[in-house]
């Protein structure tokens, strides 16, 4: 998959611009504040219907203009051609079309078009707290699998019922006979969803190894899930797995119902990350973490390509700010096989096979300098 080209109205910082990427390796640059980020939320807004920055559609509309819209094309590893136009306004909402098809749910577009990105504010994927991680997870899977992003959602909307019902304050054996119902209905969605994830990180790690080992420190790496509704020392079939769920929130209820929460299930489940059989969050130092961070990504990136057969676009922001030179060119290297790479930076980066885009020189040439 490749981008082939992007036109951009009143977003974030931009009134107007048109980008076109070159089929390899391209490189946004330009002083800090010129919008070389943008683009790339732009480019995530098309792909996955979002932008990756955490910003509300509200936040990426330039001040003072009633709309913003994104233009895409895109071309398929075979050669198929895929539009897709992102508009938003606080008066309608976000509309996206899909080859001039007006999507009604948004999730039927996710994995259509394969996306990894790397931005300096995901190292929190390494240093933060576990929903970063399952965000990192959730995102891998959500690209390929249909189902999971069905039971995902499944889950969340029963969660969310389960956990309303719990904070409730109606009749106890109201509570607790709508409390059964619902949380037959969470451990079925569950069960698909851990499967889902052990079958990943299993897969994962493996490749994530393999990858790691052009990184300079050759250390060996690996990535466990954990659980919170069950053990790892035995495989368990789906039907095992239902009844320790069960039990799990049986043995829970009553603390529970004290917490008015839902105490266990994937939305608290984590995953550790180990270099040399230490956990990193702990006990690397912070160029070790960064770097484990891009091979996590690399691995993504191999990771989609196998299970969608189309090569991601993959998009990196700021990259080498975060890496030393030696760790840079062996990246650059690597990436020059991988499709279509696009990079921001503030200097113009030497390499082989680079198309080059001057942010600040297209403002001037556009008549757009700020």
């Amino acid at each position: 998959m490749r981008l082939k080209s992007i036109g951009i109205e009143n977003f974030r910082n931009h009134r107007h611009l048109e980008f076109d990427p070159g089929q390899r390796i391209t490189n946004i640059y330009g002083c800090n504040g010129s919008g070389k980020t943008s683009i790339l939320e732009a480019i995530h807004y098309c792909a996955l219907t979002k932008g990756f920055s955490g910003n509300s559609d509200r936040d990426c509309l330039m001040f003072g203009e009633e709309v913003f819209t994104i233009r895409s094309s895109f071309e398929s590893d075979q050669g198929s051609e895929t539009k897709v136009a992102v508009a938003y306004a606080p008066s309608k909402e976000k509309r996206i079309l899909v080859n001039e098809q007006e999507l009604q749910i948004f999730s039927r577009h996710i994995g259509l078009i394969p996306c990894v990105t790397f931005t300096p504010r995901e190292l929190v994927i390494i240093t933060g707290g576990p929903a970063e991680r399952r965000r990192f997870m959730d995102t891998a899977i959500c690209q390929y699998d249909r189902k999971y992003l069905s039971d995902l959602l499944q889950y969340r909307r029963v969660l969310q019922q389960r956990n309303a019902l719990l904070s409730s304050y109606g009749d106890l054996a109201a509570v607790e006979t709508s409390l059964e119902v619902l949380t037959d209905q969470l451990v079925t969605h569950a069960v698909e969803i851990v499967a889902a994830r052990e079958r990943f990180i299993s897969s994962f790690s493996v490749m994530l190894d393999e990858v790691y080992r052009w990184q300079p420190d050759c250390a060996k790496s690996a990535i466990t899930y954990h659980s919170s509704l069950h053990h790892h020392e035995t495989q368990l079939s789906k039907k095992e797995m239902q009844a320790q769920f069960s039990e799990r929130y049986r043995v829970l209820k009553k603390q529970e119902l004290l917490r008015r929460q839902t105490l266990a299930g994937p939305h608290r489940d984590d995953l550790q990350l180990y270099l040399n059989g230490r956990e990193i969050r702990k006990f690397a130092s912070q160029g070790q973490q960064r770097a484990f961070l891009v091979a996590m990504k690399m691995t993504m990136h191999a990771y989609l390509h196998e299970h969608s057969d189309e090569m991601p676009v993959t998009l990196l922001d700021d990259l080498f700010s975060e890496l030393d030179a030696k760790v840079s060119s062996v990246m650059l290297e690597t990436l020059s096989s991988k499709g279509q790479v696009i990079i921001t930076s503030t200097e113009k980066r030497d390499g082989n096979d680079i198309t080059y885009f001057s942010i600040d020189e297209y403002r001037k040439t556009s008549g757009q300098e700020r």
